[in-house]
C-alpha cells in the first residue's frame, strides 16, 4: 500500500509541471477573474463554430465560404475584459489595478509580437504563438485608462480571415488586423 501511495504521488508530481506547461498563458487569468462581478467573460467553443460552419455551407456567398474555412480551424475564443467606469456597477479601482498587474505578468516568452497600437490612454498588443509555420494562438492584450483585458483565439489561424470573423461575430478589438492586412497589401504593390 505504501508503495502504491508513493508511486501515485510521484506520478502526480510529474504530471503537474506538464499540465502547467500546456496551459495557455491566459488560462489562469480566465479562471481567477472569469466569475467575478464586473468582468465581461466570453468563451466561444468549437461546437458553436461548427454550427456557424453549417450555416455557411448553405450559403453561396463567397464571404460565407471564407468564414467557414476560418471557423473549421478554430478551437475557441476567450475574452476577458474589465471596465473601471460608471457604466460598470461593480467597478472597483483596487480590482482593476490588480487585474492590470496580473495582465502584465502574463508569460509571453512563446509569443512573437505582430503589432502594437498605441493611442493616448490606450495600448493594444497583437501577439501570436506559432507551432512551426502554423499560428496556434492570436492574443490581444488591451490596456486602456478605464478598461483592460485580453482576447485569445486558438486553433489553426489565418490572420487574413480573422478580421472577417470578428466582423461576422461582432468582436471588438480585432479591426486593427484588417488595417494591418491592408497596409501589408499596399506594401506588396
Amino acid at each position: 500500500m505504501k508503495k502504491f501511495i508513493l508511486t501515485t504521488a510521484a506520478m502526480i508530481m510529474l504530471l503537474i509541471p506538464l499540465r502547467t506547461f500546456s496551459q495557455s498563458t491566459t488560462d489562469d487569468l480566465f479562471e481567477k477573474y472569469g466569475a467575478k462581478d464586473g468582468f465581461t467573460t466570453v468563451h466561444i467553443t468549437k461546437e458553436l463554430f461548427s454550427l456557424f460552419g453549417e450555416i455557411a455551407e448553405e450559403s453561396d456567398d463567397e464571404d460565407a465560404s471564407d468564414l467557414k474555412n476560418v471557423i473549421n480551424g478554430l478551437d475557441y475564443i476567450r475574452i476577458l475584459m474589465y471596465e473601471n467606469s460608471n457604466d460598470n456597477e461593480y467597478a472597483d479601482p483596487g480590482i482593476f489595478r490588480e487585474f492590470k498587474d496580473d495582465l502584465k505578468k502574463v508569460q509571453l516568452k512563446n509569443f512573437a509580437e505582430l503589432m502594437t497600437v498605441s493611442e493616448p490612454g490606450e495600448t493594444v498588443k497583437f501577439l501570436i504563438r506559432k507551432n512551426g509555420k502554423n499560428i496556434k494562438e492570436l492574443l490581444l492584450l488591451i490596456n486602456q485608462k478605464d478598461e483592460a483585458g485580453f482576447i485569445s483565439i486558438t486553433g489553426n489561424i489565418d490572420l487574413k480571415s480573422i478580421a472577417k470573423l470578428s466582423k461576422a461575430m461582432n468582436i471588438d478589438g480585432l479591426e486593427q488586423l484588417e488595417k494591418m492586412n491592408k497596409e501589408k497589401e499596399e506594401d506588396d504593390d
